[in-house]
């Protein structure tokens, strides 16, 4: 049986969470698809670390990392959040995981996800971890609490 949980990410966590991120499907799939170089990702990641809006976290199984969400407040009843899971560890649910861990754990915030219309991957993860959908031009955006 595996065991997953939630932990807070810190500066040791820089390296991999550069190395996901220029994953190419991860790249595709972000709103921003320019390669990421390593000076200013870690800049950005030091201050996000500092931030009291920000709270990044890496999803382990079995101790080992296999996937990272970033929530961001965006006022003071929700949160944007952005999450990719480690390419070796998709299509097995995690995503769907991760959203529900999330959900349940920042129960007091409308938790929104914004996806591009092609990801399919994590249209699913948001709809089966029960976020309400609406579809906007250019996306998907997801609420963990409807209207």
């Amino acid at each position: 049986m595996s065991v997953i949980q939630l932990v807070k990410a810190n500066i040791d966590d820089s390296e991999l969470l550069f190395f996901w991120a220029n994953d190419d499907d991860v790249r595709k799939n972000s709103f921003n698809t320019d390669k990421i170089i390593y000076e200013n990702h870690l800049e950005w990641f030091k201050n996000k670390l500092c931030s009291e809006g920000t709270f990044i976290y890496i999803l382990k199984e079995n101790y080992n990392p296999i996937g990272v969400v970033r929530l961001e407040k965006n006022d003071n009843e929700s949160m944007i959040i952005s999450y990719s899971i480690d390419k070796k560890h998709r299509g097995k649910g995690h995503g769907t995981e991760l959203l529900g861990i999330i959900k349940e754990k920042f129960l007091e915030y409308n938790l929104i996800g914004k996806v591009k219309k092609d990801n399919i991957s994590s249209i699913k993860a948001f709809k089966n971890a029960g976020y309400f959908m609406k579809e906007k031009l250019d996306c998907f955006v997801f609420y963990s609490k409807g209207d």
